[in-house]
């Protein structure tokens, strides 16, 4: 029996690497049996990847009642991370605290912009902003004069952690998919999950959240693999800082939520149109510091890579 075979993390490391299109497999259900046999050896590591991919719907027939005694299981073998997301959910999955009726306040039709408050519950920011501040780093720009890659810009002085669509954090996969049932775009079509930190004094400089038409030359494979993005969702994970709105300056509009509360706004029009009133920026922090979810939805599926 090779190590692959018998190896938990192996068998986790060759699964992951073939549902990203790193490894090819010839069986449909390859990857699956392989974090299933990772997950019979008492792999903590294993079991909170199955519950991602059971929540994503990528280990079917699965349900999220299934995810959520999978990260039981991964806690009860002591796994601090499972620990931390069973304290994040609840004693037991509520499905309609995740996906029942949302309601969200239009505050501009062009673009159009919408609030909604207590999107997630305090326990979950906690719990987000714990993970993120593990992994902080100066936050980049993407522009099209370095060819569609990420440099730093004194225009953004903030600090970012980021995340893998397939993170193995049921509390993230379930943010990213109630954010999906949100907004009425596929899952499939989100960018990985980042996490802004704002200390005092820093910010955002106005900007898009598309690119440009001065920009498309710079972008010219990505927009044709994944499209324009077309919308963004910010999500307020604190309180106890001063400043930071999220300012809108074509629009004479600002927002700041309290925490939990979540900020929707389309990039492009219903026709795919830019939306050129929806540029914006992160205010300085003048006190404390800031924490945000911020999610970019693209119009087309984004690669699991």
């Amino acid at each position: 029996m090779s190590q692959t075979q018998s190896d938990p993390r192996s068998q986790l490391r060759l699964a992951h690497l073939m549902l990203t299109g790193r490894e090819r497999f010839t069986q449909p259900d390859e990857p699956i049996r392989l974090v299933v046999a990772a997950c019979e050896q008492r792999s903590a590591e294993a079991l909170l990847y199955h519950a991602a991919l059971a929540a994503r719907g990528h280990a079917r027939p699965q349900s999220f009642d299934d995810a959520f005694r999978m990260v039981e299981q991964a806690a009860a073998l002591g796994d601090t991370r499972a620990k931390g997301q069973l304290m994040a959910l609840g004693r037991t999955f509520d499905n309609d605290a995740w996906f029942g009726p949302i309601n969200a306040v239009q505050h501009h039709a062009a673009p159009r912009v919408s609030t909604i408050e207590g999107f997630l519950s305090k326990p979950v920011c906690n719990w987000l902003i714990k993970q993120a501040s593990k992994n902080l780093v100066k936050a980049p720009v993407q522009t099209a004069a370095n060819n569609g890659g990420f440099s730093h810009d004194t225009a953004r002085s903030n600090s970012v952690a980021g995340s893998s669509l397939l993170q193995p954090d049921l509390v993230v996969q379930l943010v990213n998919m109630r954010i999906a049932a949100t907004i009425g775009v596929p899952l499939a079509h989100q960018e990985p999950t980042n996490f802004l930190h704002y200390a005092r004094n820093q910010q955002y400089a106005d900007h898009y959240g598309f690119f440009t038409k001065e920009e498309e030359a710079g972008f010219t494979r990505e927009l044709a693999t994944i499209g324009q993005r077309v919308a963004t969702v910010l999500v307020y994970l604190n309180d106890g800082y001063e400043g930071g709105s999220t300012v809108f300056p074509r629009l004479n509009w600002s927002f700041r939520g309290k925490p939990g509360d979540a900020l929707i706004f389309w990039n492009l029009s219903a026709g795919g149109e830019r939306e050129m009133d929806s540029l914006h920026a992160g205010a300085p922090v003048t006190k404390g510091e800031k924490w945000l979810l911020s999610k970019w939805v693209r119009q087309k599926p984004v690669p699991l890579i």
